[in-house]
């Protein structure tokens, strides 16, 4: 009996081992949010997969092109599409990743064995209601008015609500790095370029900061220690 129950745990840890775990990151973030978890969990035996949506990460798209959500979203709707059909991967989203992963869930539920909220938006697919804007984006009030805390991009018209978002440089250590040490907050300046006369995050370097969201619906924001 002790034989076989110990042989019974040592497959549930191989088929576990052999997991493939998806990870999105949230607003202001990319793939490289991930770096120490990623060495962590491969060393340990997972497959991890690092997602970098539209206009963030190393993805080359100029933000204040992505006109939809689902634009922004594409990146990880691609990869899952070429998952094979026998294939399912647990899917993590940080912040606003859980708008991401809420739209996976509908569109691929067969290849989706666990979907983990971490601090995450957890609505349905987008803002439909007033309450779920209240519920979705963080109250910041504490420092300014929003545009003293977010830099924004109208890709859809000055006259039209933001379709890109981004915390102003010196508020990231207070607001999205708080927990964070020193390095991680200079390795996320060091690979970010910021143009000053458009606005803009120059693509000649990594793109860590603009996230797309049409029709200026915005995301939750919360703590993040990497």
């Amino acid at each position: 009996m002790g034989e076989e129950f110990a042989g019974e745990v040592v497959m549930k840890e191989k088929r576990l081992n052999k997991a493939h775990f998806v990870l999105v990151h949230g607003i202001g973030g990319g793939g490289w949010c991930w770096y120490k978890i990623r060495c962590l969990m491969e060393n340990s035996n997972y497959r991890v997969t690092c997602i970098d949506l539209k206009g963030a990460g190393v993805d080359q798209t100029d933000p204040n092109t992505i006109l939809s959500f689902e634009d922004y979203n594409k990146p990880l709707i691609d990869f899952l599409s070429s998952l094979d059909d026998n294939e399912k991967v647990i899917l993590v989203g940080h912040s606003a990743g859980g708008l991401s992963l809420t739209e996976a869930i509908y569109k691929f539920p067969n290849k989706i064995s666990l979907a983990v909220f971490l601090a995450a938006t957890m609505l349905k697919m987008g803002f439909v209601t007033d309450q779920d804007i209240k519920q979705g984006v963080p109250d910041l009030s504490d420092f300014g008015e929003f545009r003293d805390v977010y830099d924004m991009g109208f890709g859809l018209g000055q006259d039209l609500p933001p379709t890109t978002l981004i915390i102003k440089k010196g508020l990231q250590r207070k607001i999205v790095y708080q927990l964070s040490p020193q390095e991680v907050i200079l390795l996320s300046h060091s690979i970010i370029i910021f143009d000053s006369k458009h606005g803009l995050y120059d693509h000649s370097g990594f793109d860590t900061g603009s996230h797309a969201f049409a029709a200026g619906a915005n995301s939750s924001l919360d703590t993040c220690t990497i």
